[in-house]
């Protein structure tokens, strides 16, 4: 009954509250919500994914798709909120606690780009040139996924007018798309290494007087919502991927590993005066998608590579059979 439930109230889209003044009320209705999404997700990922791919995929690929796409889902609601809302205890709590999955499918995305040989990349550029329809398939099947879930209508479309420019440059040159996002995903990382490397990095994407700005909303947003003593919301979701090197519900929230992965999806962990507080603060942010952030993009990138792989991989046994 209860899986039921959720599946059937996960149909609707999703209402992130943008109001700088969101209430209480929006909070909880859009947090329990997204629980549901995310929770779905855990069963009933992939069912799309496995009627684009003749061959059913491995447990470890379907786990990954599905991790993925909680990942993608979580930062993308973050990313819309309002400060205020972001900073909103049951948030904060879900995004600290999903930070060892979400480093999980960042990581997996990283390895995936850095494993392919000069032979698999031309394979992949010469399986979307032969096939003109074959990316089009694939951002049809991610966008089913997307809506099964919950995802807003505005954030596929985002999807998919990324998926696109991700297509025509895999089309070009996959090697160049690649390097350019690993080397950015180093770059990141390099900088959360210690506090004063990331705040400066914030400071030159965003210019100093906006994170300051940014970071002065935080604090009084988050101290608004302490004043309220709001009572705990328990996370409605299980993680997709255990045996993880941290247990999310115990990990220090100012180490330097939480910081890292936050950090390569452009979002700040930042002190304030009611503890550690994670924030985005990337300019520009727009949803998960068109946003400036490196982890989500990584992650899309990914997802496409492993399908067109999938879908080539099978034709070929085809062909071999015929």
């Amino acid at each position: 009954m209860a899986a039921s439930a959720s599946s059937n109230l996960a149909l609707g889209e999703i209402v992130v509250p943008l109001s700088e003044n969101v209430t209480l009320t929006e909070m909880e209705n859009f947090i329990r919500e997204m629980d549901i999404s995310m929770d779905r997700i855990s069963f009933s990922g992939g069912e799309f994914l496995r009627k684009l791919i003749p061959e059913a995929p491995a447990e470890a690929d379907l786990n990954f798709f599905r991790s993925s796409l909680r990942s993608l889902l979580l930062v993308g609601n973050f990313g819309e909120l309002p400060t205020k809302g972001q900073v909103h205890p049951w948030m904060q709590k879900r995004m600290l606690y999903s930070v060892p999955e979400v480093s999980y499918s960042v990581s997996n995305s990283i390895d995936i780009l850095k494993d392919l040989s000069d032979d698999s990349r031309e394979e992949i550029k010469s399986a979307l040139n032969d096939d003109p329809g074959l990316g089009m398939r694939i951002l049809e099947t991610l966008d089913l996924e997307a809506k099964a879930i919950g995802v807003p209508t505005a954030r596929r479309r985002q999807m998919r007018v990324m998926g696109t420019r991700i297509m025509r440059r895999l089309r070009h040159s996959p090697g160049m798309l690649f390097d350019e996002y690993l080397r950015k995903s180093e770059r990141l990382l390099a900088a959360a290494d210690s506090d004063k490397s990331l705040e400066h990095l914030y400071k030159a994407q965003m210019g100093e007087a906006n994170y300051l700005t940014c970071r002065k909303q935080a604090e009084d947003a988050a101290l608004q919502w302490s004043s309220l003593k709001i009572p705990d919301l328990p996370v409605g979701y299980q993680p997709v991927i255990f045996g993880l090197d941290e247990n999310p519900t115990t990990q220090n929230e100012g180490s330097v590993k939480t910081k890292k992965r936050l950090g390569l999806l452009g979002i700040g962990l930042i002190a304030t005066a009611v503890g550690w507080l994670s924030i985005a603060i990337a300019p520009n942010w727009v949803g998960v998608i068109l946003g400036v952030t490196v982890g989500p993009l990584l992650i899309l990138i990914a997802l496409i590579i492993l399908l067109i792989r999938a879908i080539s991989k099978s034709g070929k046994a085809g062909d071999t059979q015929l």
